[in-house]
């Protein structure tokens, strides 16, 4: 027998010993689905394992964060679930079996690859895993804060705005608009917090023009996005010199008020000495005053006082 007839016959056997145990184990099409896609530090996870088992009795489910194995679903166990602790793990029983476990209280040091393993009971014990990773994100507490470097600008000035965002994990992205149209940044930093979270500032120059104040208004803005989860924004209006009020003047005319009224009364009062008059001012005797108070105590003791 010729060694080519031979490297045939292995051949056949190998895909007959393939089809026929193919035929009995029929495990695949093993996916892990997460919902939400992104979680929200705190909140609340369902990991979902989906198989075509194709007819095979199924053996057991494995659920995975990176290689540390933390629930265990096997249907001929009595009983079928078995949680195993890991710090930060929080299974919520009731709503967990072998298609899905719910994860509750997530945190941040979470956020990684998780997987879900599946074994058919057969001759075989055929297996197949699947892995999702999670991300778990911190959202920014607080709006963003935009500031200018002026209150108001002339047309010629360069507009200098500066945003900055709440601390968040990942850093929120920030972007300064001039009339909704968006601006590119001239400076955009990361900084860490005590929490170990990052906030954001980014800043932006334009030159005002006088075709930027619409309808006598020009609007700074500044949008804070994380992902599709979160969205903020803040804004600043300057006005054209018609219509924007100035509190500075209504300040200098009441001061100047005021000064004359100080420079009339003192006239009022210098007044009878440039005349050559003399300026007499009533004083009360002290003895008339005792013998004023000594009758009004007299008097509210005849009343009953």
């Amino acid at each position: 027998m010729s060694a080519k007839m031979v490297g045939q016959g292995a051949i056949k056997f190998l895909c007959l010993l393939v089809t026929f145990f193919g035929g009995v184990t029929s495990l695949r099409d093993v996916m892990l689905l997460v919902q939400p896609a992104t979680v929200i530090r705190g909140g609340t996870a369902a990991l979902i394992c989906s198989r075509d088992m194709q007819g095979a009795p199924l053996y057991s489910v494995k659920w995975y964060r990176g290689n540390h194995e933390f629930y265990r679903y096997t249907p001929m166990e009595d009983p079928d679930t078995r949680v195993f602790g890991l710090p930060g793990i929080y299974v919520d029983m009731n709503r967990s079996n072998g298609t899905q476990v719910l994860l509750r209280r997530l945190d941040l040091t979470l956020a990684g690859n998780f997987s879900c393993e599946v074994t058919a009971d057969s001759p075989s014990f055929a297996t197949q895993i699947a892995t999702k990773f999670i991300d778990v994100i911190a959202l920014p507490p607080l709006a963003p804060v935009l500031k200018a470097d002026k209150d108001r600008y002339q047309p010629g000035e360069v507009l200098q705005a500066n945003c900055t965002s709440s601390p968040a994990r990942p850093a929120a992205n920030l972007t300064i608009y001039i009339n909704e149209e968006p601006l590119r940044a001239t400076e955009t930093s990361l900084h860490p917090s005590e929490s170990g979270l990052l906030w954001t500032s980014v800043k932006a120059d334009v030159k005002v023009t006088p075709e930027l104040f619409l309808s006598g208004r020009l609007r700074v803005a500044c949008l804070s996005t994380v992902y599709d989860v979160y969205r903020s924004s803040a804004n600043l209006d300057f006005f054209t010199p018609d219509t924007d009020p100035r509190p500075e003047r209504i300040t200098l005319n009441s001061a100047s008020k005021c000064f004359q009224s100080w420079i009339l009364l003192l006239l009022l009062f210098l007044l009878p000495v440039v005349m050559g008059q003399d300026y007499i001012v009533p004083l009360l005797d002290y003895e008339d005053y005792e013998e004023r108070i000594q009758d009004q105590t007299a008097f509210a003791s005849l009343v009953g006082g």
